[in-house]
């Protein structure tokens, strides 16, 4: 049977097995995001479906949209690295633990949210941890994307994965609460590891790890509840984390003390406008690090130029 097919009939069939467990515990999907089962965690504990799971992942691959515009014969690379059609992988560091080990675009399912969702896999940046495989929820390197926009871009996101984008609020929010655990006693959430990648434009870099990093619902208009800094070389010593523990904000829905999206054209973390905006407007060549440019505070501590960034990116691993 070509790999194909019997990659859709495993779906199937999982899906199959899915719905017939949700019946005999009475879980009905328009309760769905009442209930703490996740497809994931109904993997852990019907055994058939475990199975099924294990055998797409052997037998199945990664499917990107790179490969779906060039024909068969173009693929080049290891054969670790082709990319067919798998599912059910919830993170980057899942997938390069499978073998699958070149930074691009993935499908990975978002418990959350019940859906699939394209996102930037980084495989080459390492954490504290010496682990890879980030889940990239903001990228900017070169200005061609406008971060100045309404709410409703915030939380649908925009841009382009494989290159400057913003995930969404409501990716970010359901990606904070990805790594539930099922117990008999109840479940827990372990929240992502945050990291923050900074280069300038003479060529000087720096990072963030945060050990916890968390973001609440619509409700509570994607607050940042925690970030709890682990490391940083980003981050003079003793000296407390730029990002705001607030209300996110944008020039049409502002939460911050001041106006600090429509004078800082940005969405953002914002409480009092000069701790940091990462989604400020990218700087021209011979800027300084500001307010009115994609902001990080006390970066002339490490750069003693204050030289405006280059790149920037923000990431999640589990």
């Amino acid at each position: 049977m070509p790999v194909s097919i019997c990659c859709i009939v495993l779906v199937l069939l999982a899906v199959n097995l899915i719905l017939a467990y949700n019946i005999e515990t009475n879980v009905k999907i328009n309760d769905f995001n009442k209930q703490p089962l996740k497809i994931t965690k109904i993997t852990r504990k019907v055994t058939n479906i475990k199975n099924i799971r294990q055998r797409q992942r052997t037998g199945c691959s990664i499917l990107t949209a790179d490969k779906l515009k060039q024909p068969e014969n173009n693929v080049t690379g290891h054969n670790q690295q082709k990319n067919t059609i798998t599912s059910l992988f919830q993170d980057c560091k899942e997938i390069y633990e499978a073998g699958y080990v070149r930074s691009g675009a993935y499908a990975i399912w978002i418990n959350r949210l019940y859906k699939f969702s394209e996102v930037f896999c980084d495989m080459d940046v390492q954490a504290l941890s010496n682990k890879t495989g980030w889940i990239t929820i903001q990228k900017r390197i070169n200005g061609e994307i406008n971060f100045d926009r309404g709410w409703q871009n915030y939380v649908d996101g925009f841009g382009n994965v494989r290159g400057e984008h913003w995930v969404g609020l409501e990716n970010i929010h359901a990606l904070t609460y990805q790594n539930t655990t099922n117990e008999w006693f109840g479940s827990y959430v372990t929240p992502p590891r945050m990291r923050i990648d900074f280069k300038d434009q003479e060529g000087v870099t720096a990072y963030a790890e945060y050990e916890v990093f968390k973001v609440a619902g619509i409700k509570d208009k994607y607050r940042l509840i925690a970030a709890y800094l682990d490391q940083a070389t980003a981050i003079p010593p003793g000296v407390p984390t730029p990002i705001a523990h607030h209300w996110f904000s944008t020039f049409d829905n502002n939460n911050a003390l001041l106006g600090c999206p429509q004078t800082y054209h940005g969405g953002w973390w914002f409480l009092a406008c000069s701790e940091s905006n990462l989604n400020g407007p990218y700087p021209r060549m011979g800027d300084k690090n500001s307010p009115s440019n994609i902001y990080w505070y006390d970066w002339n501590t490490v750069n003693e130029n204050n030289t405006a960034f280059k790149s920037v990116s923000m990431k999640f691993q589990y």
